[in-house]
């Protein structure tokens, strides 16, 4: 997306923000652009943020060899469908049959790599302090 496209996005959660300071934003989180996956894993995690006094849920998931931003999703509650919807949104657009995902010991992160057959590994330090970076 273009910053301006992702000024009037946030617009749809009444988020007014200009695409100048949306170009901040990044600059300041040193952010990457979209591209491929290039190593054997991918971080992946969510957090709870607010909006406007309202919770949602943003999900991330970062290349941590290069701390490349690959995928990020903001859904409105946390279980294990949204993380679902997440990882199959992930494994879609990326093909990740080899791709091992590293995930926290979070409620949802763990129980669904497992339960819907994703290659994982419950860890909270090394490689996946990338996706806590970005976060």
């Amino acid at each position: 997306m273009s910053l301006r496209e992702v000024s009037k996005y946030l617009e749809l959660f009444r988020i007014d923000r200009s695409h100048v300071a949306v170009h901040n934003w990044v600059h300041k989180a040193d952010l990457q652009p979209i591209s491929t996956v290039s190593g054997d894993q991918l971080a992946v995690d969510e957090k709870m943020i607010r909006l406007h006094g309202q919770k949602f849920w943003l999900y991330g998931a970062v290349d941590p060899y290069t701390n490349e931003i690959l995928h990020v999703s903001l859904y409105l509650t946390v279980n294990k469908q949204t993380t679902r919807w997440f990882l199959s949104e992930l494994h879609r657009r990326y093909q990740l049959d080899t791709v091992e995902f590293l995930v926290d010991d979070a409620d949802y992160l763990g129980p669904v790599p497992a339960e819907d057959g994703y290659r994982f590994q419950i860890i909270c330090h090394g490689n996946r302090n990338a996706i806590e970076r970005v976060f």
